[in-house]
C-alpha cells in the first residue's frame, strides 16, 4: 500500500485533462479524492465514494466511522451497512452502543411511550432493511433471513423501553412456553380473545397489554395485499400470519 494514502494511484481519475493533467485539473485520486466526492451534491456519487473509502485501510475506515454521524441520514445508513459486519477493533468500538439512524424514530417513540407509532416505524424500518419499501410488506422468506444484527437492535429497543414487556425475544419466550402452538400463543399475548382473532386496530397500544403483545405491525393483519402466493399458505390472513410468526420466532439466532 502506498505510504501516502492521499496521493492518487496509477488508474485514479483526473478532472480537467489527460496525463499529465493541466494546472487547472483537479486530481480525484487518493483518500482526498474520496472526501471530495463525498462532498458533492449527488447522493449517488457520495455513496459510491463511501464504498471506495474501504480501499484505503485504516484511514478509510476512520472516514466511514466519521460518516456514522453525517448530516444526511442516508449517508449515515450506508456507512453503517458498510461497517456493521467488519471485525476491526475500531469499528466494533464505534458500533458498540450505536443506534443506526433508521431506528431513531423507533427509539424516540418508545421513549415517550407512543406504542402505536413505535409499532408503525418499527415495521417501516424492517421494510427498509429488507429492501421491501416499495412492495410495502414483508414476506415469510424476508422474516426468515432478516439480518440478525438488525433484528437484535429492534428487539433490544423494544425490550429496554417497555421494561421487558414487549419485543421479539419476549414473544419468542411466550411462543416456546405454549409449545409453539399458534392459537395458544394468540390467547396468551392478547391477539386472540374469546376464540376470535383481533384486527390490528383492536390491539392494545399501552402497557396494560399482555406480555408480548407488541410489536405487531410487521405482520399481515388485513387485506392480503402483499405479493406472496397466498394459496400456498392457505389463503386467509390467519394462515399467513401463522407462517410469519413461526418463521420469525423459531429462528435460533436471537
Amino acid at each position: 500500500m502506498p505510504d501516502d494514502l492521499n496521493q492518487p494511484r496509477r488508474y485514479d481519475a483526473v478532472i480537467g485533462g489527460q496525463n499529465p493533467p493541466p494546472l487547472s485539473g483537479a486530481v480525484l485520486g487518493g483518500l482526498s479524492g474520496v472526501k471530495r466526492r463525498m462532498a458533492s451534491g449527488s447522493l449517488e456519487t457520495k455513496i459510491a465514494a463511501l464504498k471506495e473509502a474501504l480501499k484505503y485501510g485504516k484511514n478509510g475506515l476512520d472516514l466511514l466511522i466519521e460518516t456514522l454521524n453525517h448530516s444526511e441520514s442516508e449517508m449515515q445508513w450506508k456507512a453503517y451497512l458498510l461497517l456493521k459486519d467488519r471485525t476491526e477493533p475500531s469499528v466494533k468500538d464505534a458500533l458498540k452502543d450505536y443506534i443506526p439512524v433508521i431506528y431513531h424514530q423507533l427509539r424516540d417513540n418508545l421513549a415517550t411511550g407512543n406504542w402505536l407509532e413505535a409499532d408503525r416505524v418499527s415495521a417501516l424500518a424492517m421494510l427498509k432493511v429488507a429492501y421491501r419499501e416499495i412492495a410495502g410488506g414483508l414476506r415469510v422468506e424476508d422474516l426468515q433471513r432478516f439480518p440478525t444484527t438488525e433484528l437484535r437492535i429492534i428487539d433490544r429497543l423494544w425490550v429496554e423501553y417497555s421494561q421487558g414487556q414487549f419485543g421479539f425475544s419476549v414473544q419468542k419466550q411466550v411462543w416456546q412456553s405454549v409449545g409453539n402452538k399458534y392459537f395458544k400463543f394468540g390467547d396468551r399475548i392478547g391477539w386472540r380473545q374469546s376464540g376470535t382473532w383481533l384486527n390490528y386496530t383492536q390491539l392494545t397500544f399501552a402497557t396494560t397489554a399482555p406480555i408480548g403483545h407488541l410489536p405487531a405491525a410487521h405482520l399481515t393483519w388485513s387485506g392480503l395485499k402483499r405479493s406472496q402466493s397466498w394459496q400456498w399458505y392457505g389463503g386467509t390472513e390467519e394462515d399467513v400470519r401463522f407462517f410469519e410468526v413461526k418463521s420469525l420466532l423459531e429462528r435460533r439466532d436471537f
